[in-house]
């Protein structure tokens, strides 16, 4: 969904220099020519990360489709391989899709890109009046509403039982800990309010406005809005590193489906396949008009969609391990853009449990390239997502697989370090509560969550605590004491990132007397994904 983490949602003028301008290894871009690279790069890296189950790729040369192929298999340790009809979650790549669903409806009359949001949703709120009155349906896609990174995930993410009304609705209640419009940090639930709001316009769901308006123009027949409309058979199955110690090492692990993204479906849902999504690029690329002059968007729609709109981050540009890292990145409407070897780049990433994926388009040549892979591998999309371009520019000049395992292996080793770091007790063995167990049992209150049950189990030696996050099944689990106030939950779900809880005690005349009012949560790994959105949770005890 971008921050680059496991789930990252993470993009000018027309290209500038020629084929000349690329070093002694580049090749001639004969028709194909792109799509035997990229076939070899693919199966390179399958070769050089064994670990990886499967990938599917997509290449477009010059507006045409010339690969769409998978690589791999569905499932570790089966023999079903992966092809050009294997089904792939996309999360945060369907942004663009929905801006592309406004874009239409702009040019049907029926809404603006700068008109207020509460225009189209009357009871919409912001926790702040005057963002709720400026906020318009352009701020909703360009992250840059002052809310902090990942805000409100919970209510999407690990699959919970939020409605996509619940999810709008509990925007009133998000902190904003930024400056509206003053700055960049990602976010899914204002793509949800978008969705809201084509529906509002519409009269019709999300994922029956984007059936009707993309996926059945374009015969996108295999590709569907959500999760859960998926069929599972044709589903590549996803991957994740479990630990020990943390998710992210450890042995590759098949993971349970997932069904997350269902009600925020607007900001992630989509799930396609090689193949299918050729037919999005091409209509990307050629600026809302598909190869047989069917148009679904005009030209000036199509380079509105591709303007910067938000400054992202910025950095000291090319390094020894990055020589395309960008001096200035911004953030579009469902785009990131930045230039990649003085061409501009269109991008996105996506992520969701076990599934992350890459679009990038230079549009100047008409090219690009789709990845999506079943393994939340890093080194692997890395290596794909700045190799691929390359090879579109036609290049092959620097050896990305070795520099995403040099990269990695020092990720890993932090990694562990910080793991150990974050799991050590400030007191050997840990203080003890200052409170009796049952003291901390209770319905505690997010006022944009919902609540978090925290019983007593067993008697005696035996007692001990449990806790529900109760919009979310996959959340639930033991709570046991860590380091004085703060426990330590371990979910029955080993698939979900565990938290710290820290209590807040209201102090008696004698200690003894404590009461427990209040609870901070924050994720127990350095590596836990910032849709785990634990840290913005105000839990107040309701009893």
């Amino acid at each position: 969904m971008l921050a680059t983490t496991r789930r990252s949602a993470l993009v000018s003028a027309l290209a500038t220099g020629g084929l000349a301008a690329f070093g002694n290894k580049a090749f001639a871009q004969t028709p194909g020519s792109v799509a035997a690279a990229v076939d070899k790069l693919a199966q390179d890296v399958m070769a050089a990360f064994p670990d990886q189950p499967g990938l599917g790729i997509t290449v477009v040369e010059k507006g045409k489709v010339t690969l769409a192929k998978g690589y791999g298999v569905k499932t570790l340790g089966q023999p079903d391989r992966c092809d050009e009809n294997t089904v792939f979650g996309i999360a945060s790549n369907t942004k663009a899709m929905t801006a592309a669903l406004v874009a239409m409806l702009v040019e049907d009359g029926k809404l603006a890109w700068d008109d207020p949001v509460t225009k189209h949703l009357p009871a919409f709120q912001m926790s702040d009046p005057v963002v709720t009155k400026l906020m318009t349906v352009r701020d909703l896609l360009v992250h840059r509403s002052g809310l902090s990174l990942g805000a409100g995930d919970l209510m999407i993410w690990p699959d919970p039982t939020h409605t996509r009304a619940d999810i709008v609705a509990g925007l009133k209640h998000l902190p904003i800990s930024g400056q509206f419009r003053g700055g960049y940090a990602y976010d899914n639930v204002l793509y949800v309010a978008a969705g809201a709001v084509i529906e509002a316009v519409t009269g019709q769901s999300w994922e029956a406005v984007i059936k009707a308006r993309i996926f059945e123009p374009l015969a996108m027949t295999s590709t569907v809005a959500s999760p859960s409309l998926v069929d599972r058979s044709r589903r590549a199955a996803p991957h994740a590193r479990l630990g020990p110690p943390v998710r992210g090492l450890g042995p590759q692990k098949v993971l349970p489906f997932d069904n997350s993204f269902a009600s925020a479906a607007p900001a992630g849902g989509v799930n396609t396949t090689p193949k299918d999504i050729g037919q999005w690029m091409l209509v990307q690329l050629g600026l809302g008009m598909l190869p047989s002059g069917k148009r679904l968007w005009g030209e000036p729609s199509a380079k509105e969609m591709w303007k910067p709109q938000t400054i992202t981050s910025s950095s000291e540009g090319p390094g020894d391990e990055n020589p395309v890292r960008p001096s200035i990145q911004a953030y579009a409407l469902g785009w990131f853009v930045q230039d990649h070897h003085e061409e501009r780049l269109l991008w996105h990433t996506g992520g969701l449990a076990g599934f992350i994926s890459y679009t990038g388009l230079l549009p100047g040549r008409k090219s690009g390239i789709m990845i999506m892979t079943n393994a939340e591998e890093t080194p692997v999309l890395r290596t794909l997502r700045y190799g691929g371009p390359d090879r579109l520019q036609g290049r092959s000049d620097f050896d990305w697989i070795a520099s995403s395992k040099r990269v990695q292996a020092q990720a890993d080793a932090d990694t562990i370090k910080d793991a150990a770091r974050a799991a050590t007790t400030a007191t050997p063995g840990g203080a003890k509560p200052s409170l009796p167990l049952a003291a901390y049992a209770g319905v505690y209150r997010d006022p944009w969550y919902g609540t978090v049950t925290i019983a007593v189990v067993g008697k005696g030696k035996k007692q001990g605590l449990t806790i529900s996050f109760d919009k979310t099944p996959a959340l639930r689990g033991k709570l046991d004491p860590f380091d004085g106030e703060m426990f330590k939950t371990t979910f029955d779900d080993r698939t979900q990132e565990d938290a710290f809880i820290t209590f807040d005690i209201e102090k008696g005349g004698d200690p003894k007397d404590g009461k427990v009012v209040s609870a901070l949560v924050k994720a127990v790994s350095p590596l836990a994904d910032f849709s785990y959105d634990y840290q913005d949770l105000r839990l107040s005890k309701v009893n």
